[in-house]
């Protein structure tokens, strides 16, 4: 009954086959293609996930930086108020210490000053008390050793008869 063509085919053979070729597919379509077709889902979903995190994650380390740059920008401008309170108050101090040396300086020339003034008034007493020692001890010399009285009387006119004769 089988109806065979030349080149022995057989039509019912060819049906059969493709009819288990249809039964084997369905099978395996329902078998295979849904937890396939899930597991791609999930997988996708999963790559999704990453994507979104990595995204968020780039742009939380944008945000931070951006942050950060700002909060060291601040840093800096106080690094450079601080430096420029430091500056003026090295100023300041400078000045302060520069004014107490000229004071001081000032103070140590009125002393120099002052002392200088008492030796020489303290030299010049001393040559005084020297001169008038001299000029005793020349008068004594010179006088004979009489009475004051008559000391300067021979004083006077030994001055009066020098005078004369000049």
């Amino acid at each position: 009954m089988a109806m065979n063509l030349p080149l022995n085919i057989d039509w019912h053979q060819i049906l059969l086959h493709l009819f288990n070729f249809a039964i084997l597919f369905a099978v395996l379509y329902f078998l295979l293609y849904g937890p396939v077709k899930k597991f791609m889902q999930s997988r996708e979903e999963h790559y999704r996930d990453m994507d979104e995190k990595a995204n968020k994650s780039l742009s939380d380390a944008e945000t931070y930086k951006q942050e950060y740059a700002r909060k060291l920008k601040g840093v800096e401008d106080e690094i450079e108020r601080e430096r420029m309170l430091s500056r003026q108050k090295l100023s300041s101090e400078l000045e302060k210490a520069r004014i107490a040396a000229e004071k001081e300086a000032d103070d140590i020339v009125k002393k120099a000053n002052e002392k200088a003034k008492q030796e020489r008034t303290r030299i010049l007493d001393d040559a005084q008390r020297e001169i008038a020692d001299m000029v005793t001890a020349a008068a004594a010399k010179i006088m004979p050793r009489s009475s004051a009285k008559e000391s300067y009387d021979s004083f006077l006119d030994k001055a009066e008869g020098s005078g004369g004769n000049e």
